[in-house]
């Protein structure tokens, strides 16, 4: 289940300098003197700054809206709208999983959409696994339940993608740096999920979560907003975007007088999150419809970007909504100049379709 209508705000865009060859459009001055001979022709540039951002837009169902183009969105600030430079979609994941039905009719086929090449293909995604581990019969019920549509959502990823898998059960344990093996990644949750004896993880590349894993602080972490916000901190020196399946049963705390409320290590974790540039997807394994601590659960998801969703009565369709979730993704590329002007934060909508935005705070500074 997909809670609420998201609107996004995204920190920290990258700069992408572009130089550009005018035709006479612009008057500007020649970077040097006509060679003789030249009869006055001169050589100019524009350097126009630009902002990209990573979006991914999609239905009810968690199903990628695909086919979309610059005028399908609306960004604004404050009141003025910004125009949009370019808007262009990258296909990732394998794609192997059925779709899911949402009830809305299907978007564009994949064939009739332009994509551009992923930043690292050779590379692939980082992806961290993070369990929070319970042996509560409702949560360690939820998690056996969902472990072989957990399987099959690993095994939907790219085979260059790499995935380290993290825990939380009395504090915080590292059980595999990023790796594109499969199996190992396989057990390594298993592992995670039952309380298993910890072993030194020894860092597996340059882009290792091992080798910035704090692991004396993460023997003291008492709770999994601090487990969370360590593990941000130690995937914030490794570049790129980065991807979190969370895993759990509930953030916050909850209070018979005052209902759920947020524990002071909330707001650090968040923000841990999202300068590391990390997107939450959480698959919640309560064995219940409904309870207070989704709350944190729906929080941690809306405030970095990513989505929330139950998987009590139907683990295998929530495992393979996210599976499409992670299918691919748009690049929203924005005049730095005109923002620069503005103040505020940056909202990203759909002009006239059904569907949810997704992206990370985002503001014009």
């Amino acid at each position: 289940m997909i809670r609420g209508e998201i609107t996004r705000f995204v920190h920290g865009a990258v700069a992408l300098w572009v130089f550009l060859a005018p035709t006479g459009a612009f008057a500007v001055a020649p970077d040097h003197a006509a060679p003789p001979g030249s009869q006055g022709a001169f050589e100019q540039s524009i350097v126009v700054g630009l902002v990209t951002e990573r979006l991914r837009i999609v239905d009810f169902g968690g199903n990628p809206i695909r086919g979309l183009g610059p005028e399908d969105l609306r960004v604004r600030v404050g009141k003025r709208e910004v125009p949009i430079v370019a808007l262009d979609w990258v296909a990732e994941g394998a794609g192997a999983l059925p779709a899911v039905p949402s009830g809305a009719p299907r978007e564009a086929a994949a064939t009739d959409v332009p994509s551009i090449a992923a930043p690292d293909p050779a590379k692939g995604r980082l992806v961290v696994v993070f369990v929070q581990a319970d042996l509560h019969p409702s949560r360690i019920s939820g998690q056996l339940r969902l472990r072989p549509y957990t399987r099959e959502l690993l095994g939907a990823l790219q085979v260059t993608d790499r995935v380290a898998v993290v825990s939380f059960d009395s504090h915080l344990k590292l059980w595999q740096d990023f790796s594109s093996d499969s199996v190992a990644t396989h057990a390594a949750v298993d592992r995670a999920m039952l309380f298993s004896k910890e072993t030194p993880v020894t860092a597996s590349s340059p882009d290792s979560l091992a080798a910035h894993f704090p692991y004396a602080e993460a023997r003291d972490a008492a709770s999994p907003e601090r487990a969370l916000e360590l593990v941000a901190r130690a995937m914030a020196a490794l570049p790129g975007e980065k991807t979190v399946i969370f895993l759990g049963w509930g953030l916050g705390r909850y209070d018979g007088e005052f209902g759920v409320h947020m524990t002071p290590e909330f707001a650090p974790a968040v923000l841990a999150l999202q300068a590391a540039r990390a997107m939450v997807f959480v698959l919640d394994v309560t064995s219940a419809d409904e309870h207070s601590l989704a709350v944190g659960l729906e929080s941690v998801a809306t405030a970095t970007g990513g989505l929330y969703f139950s998987t009590f009565r139907l683990p295998q369709v929530a495992a393979r909504a996210l599976a499409h979730t992670l299918s691919g993704y748009y690049v929203l590329t924005l005049d730095r100049g005109v923002l620069a002007e503005l103040d505020g934060k940056v909202r990203i909508d759909l002009r006239s379709r059904r569907g949810t935005v997704l992206s990370r705070p985002f503001d014009t500074r």
